[in-house]
C-alpha cells in the first residue's frame, strides 16, 4: 500500500506511516488507504487491537504539501473551495473512521507529531511517546483554523483551557510536556520504544475482546449521554459480555485462585 506498511499478527494490526525520507508526511493516497483501513476494522472480529506508528526518526510530519502550488496561483473563490474539497474529501473520513475504529488504537511517536500527526494523537485510545517526540498543532502560524477534527477532539482529551493555550499560540510540546497534559500515556526512552508498544498491545489483544470493545465503547459514549443512559448502556454491555464463555472462565479462575485461560482471546 503506497507509502503505508501494514502486518497482522496475533490479534494485532500494525499500520506504519512508510515515507522515512519524507518525514511520514501523509499524501492522499495514504490518507484514503488509512480511510478504507480504519473502516474495514468495524467489521473485523480477528483484529483486536490497532498499533499506529512511523518509520524513521519522526512519527509524521503532517500533510503533504507538494500541491501547494496549485493553491498559490489560485484566485481567492477557487482557493477557498479546493481546501474545502481536501478538508472535507481526503481529511474527514479518514479522521471519522478512525474515530469509530471498535478496537483499541495504540499510538507509538518519536520525533516529530505534527499537524494531521497530532490528530492521530488526539484521536487514539493510548498513546506511547518516546521522550524524542514533540507535538504541535500548527495551524495558526500557518494562518487558517483547525482542518483534521483536533477542534472536537483536543477539548475533550486535554480540556478547553489546554486546547485553547495549545491551538491559539500554536505551542509545540515535548513529551513531558503532553503526558501532563493527558496527550499522551506512556513517555520511554527511545531505545526502548518499539519493545514497550509491542508488550502493551500483546497487554491488550490477550483481553477477551467483547469485554475490550465494549469497554471502550461505554467510555467513549459516556461524552455524549446522561447518566441514566450511561448505566441502561453499562447493563446491556454487561449482559452481552455474560453470554461469552470467556465471562464463565473469569468468574471459575477467580474462584479456583489461578490466572484465566481466556479461549477468545
Amino acid at each position: 500500500m503506497d507509502g503505508l506498511a501494514v502486518e497482522r499478527e496475533n490479534g494485532i494490526l500494525r499500520i506504519t506511516l512508510n515515507r522515512p525520507e519524507a518525514g511520514n508526511v501523509v499524501t492522499p493516497a495514504m490518507a484514503q488507504g488509512l480511510t478504507a483501513l480504519f473502516r474495514a476494522l468495524r467489521e473485523d472480529e480477528e483484529t483486536r487491537v490497532v498499533v499506529l506508528r512511523g518509520n524513521g526518526r519522526h512519527f509524521c510530519e503532517g500533510a503533504d504539501l507538494r500541491d501547494a502550488a496549485a493553491l498559490l496561483r489560485a484566485p481567492a473563490p477557487a482557493r477557498a473551495a479546493m481546501v474545502r474539497e481536501v478538508a472535507g474529501q481526503v481529511a474527514a473520513p479518514l479522521f471519522l473512521a478512525l474515530h469509530q475504529v471498535p478496537q483499541p488504537v495504540l499510538v507509538s511517536t518519536r520525533g516529530h507529531v505534527t499537524g494531521a500527526a497530532l490528530q492521530f494523537v488526539a484521536a487514539a485510545d493510548l498513546v506511547i511517546a518516546a521522550e524524542t517526540s514533540r507535538f504541535s498543532a500548527p495551524q495558526i502560524k500557518q494562518a487558517h483554523t483547525a482542518d483534521h477534527g483536533e477542534s472536537w477532539h483536543l477539548p475533550r482529551k486535554l480540556g478547553l483551557a489546554r486546547a485553547l493555550r495549545l491551538c491559539l499560540l500554536g505551542e509545540r510540546l515535548d513529551a513531558a510536556q503532553a503526558e501532563r497534559y493527558g496527550l499522551v500515556t506512556w513517555v520511554v526512552p527511545d531505545a526502548t520504544l518499539e519493545k514497550r508498544t509491542a508488550v502493551i498491545a500483546a497487554q491488550l489483544a490477550a483481553t477477551p475482546p467483547v469485554a475490550l470493545r465494549g469497554m471502550k465503547a461505554l467510555l467513549r459514549q459516556s461524552l455524549h449521554r446522561t447518566a441514566e443512559e450511561q448505566l441502561a448502556l453499562e447493563a446491556e454491555m454487561l449482559g452481552l459480555c455474560a453470554a461469552q464463555e470467556d465471562f464463565i472462565e473469569a468468574i471459575r479462575a477467580r474462584l479456583e485462585k489461578r490466572q484465566p485461560d481466556f479461549s477468545d482471546a
